[in-house]
């Protein structure tokens, strides 16, 4: 064999040992955790010594995972309330059952607005030492100069989780409040108990990036149906976030009904439907449905 083709059979041996796994994506080895998503169409699968899972108090659970090849690209998920398997969307804070997921790419950083619609998480199983699931979502511009929004589909994890204490959630964490706002999906990402149902009035505030919703219930007691604007202290108000626009408060501007099939010493949930009249600055009525499952937690 001529010393020309030697050379040339020795290099087709090494190309076909090594150079076949750039197209199945960044070569790590064989050191991929179970952790990985596509992030704008790339593949992303996190390296297993740069990947966790910690496990804390109410269900809190936070993965984390990156990649050093082709970009040095990490991914987080903080998981919230996380009690039992099932669907919870992303963008939403520590007090709704769900998560938000932030992208790190050198100084630049995007993360979940808190919308209450980000995308979702679906965790399959759940434990204080192990967690699975899948996820997608759309995470928006942060810091360090990024620009765009970054979509996240296809996600999964299976992984081992270290916890610190009980991961149990407890039944009053937790809450939830959405429907629909002017005919539109309209999810809460942020709910408090501002004045708890022991002191007579029942009032919760939700929010999100767009909108935040306050519900004031007078004479609150227990289960029952309560008539919006029939003289007592008993309204929705709606106000759209950086303006100074609202809908609904005192008086007649709030019609309909809150209606409460359930009320214990940890949890009040319900449904409400009502129309509200526009306030100064702001035109036309807007209209609201939706249920609520709050957990009576100190403010």
């Amino acid at each position: 064999m001529s010393p020309r083709l030697s050379l040339s059979v020795a290099l087709a041996a090494f190309c076909l040992a090594g150079c076949g796994s750039s197209s199945s994506g960044p070569s790590d080895g064989g050191n991929t955790a179970a952790f990985s998503a596509k992030i704008d169409g790339a593949a992303w699968n996190s390296l297993a010594i740069s990947t966790s899972a910690h496990g804390s108090a109410n269900g809190t659970f936070t993965l984390i995972g990156s990649i050093t090849s082709p970009t040095q690209t990490s991914m987080s998920l903080t998981l919230w309330n996380i009690g039992a398997p099932g669907t919870y969307p992303m963008g939403v804070g520590p007090t709704v059952p769900g998560g938000t997921a932030t992208i790190v790419t050198g100084a630049q950083s995007w993360s979940t607005p808190l919308s209450g619609a980000a995308g979702t998480v679906t965790v399959t199983a759940v434990s204080a030492t192990s967690i699975t699931g899948t996820f997608s979502f759309v995470a928006a511009p942060v810091s360090g100069g990024a620009t765009g929004n970054r979509t996240v589909t296809q996600g999964t994890f299976d992984l081992p989780v270290t916890s610190t204490g009980s991961v149990t959630v407890p039944l009053n964490v937790g809450s939830t409040f959405g429907g629909t706002l002017g005919g539109t999906a309209w999810n809460a990402a942020t709910i408090v108990i501002v004045a708890a149902p022991s002191s007579g009035t029942l009032t919760i505030g939700a929010s999100n990036v767009t909108h935040s919703i306050n519900m004031l219930i007078s004479g609150y007691a227990g289960v029952g149906t309560y008539t919006l604007g029939t003289g007592v202290q008993r309204t929705m108000t709606v106000f759209l976030s950086g303006t100074v626009q609202s809908w609904g408060a005192i008086g007649s501007q709030s019609t309909g009904t809150v209606t409460v099939t359930s009320a214990t010493a940890s949890r009040i949930k319900g449904s409400y439907t009502a129309s509200l009249a526009p306030g100064a600055n702001t035109t036309g009525a807007l209209t609201l449905t939706g249920n609520f499952d709050v957990g009576l937690q100190s403010p």
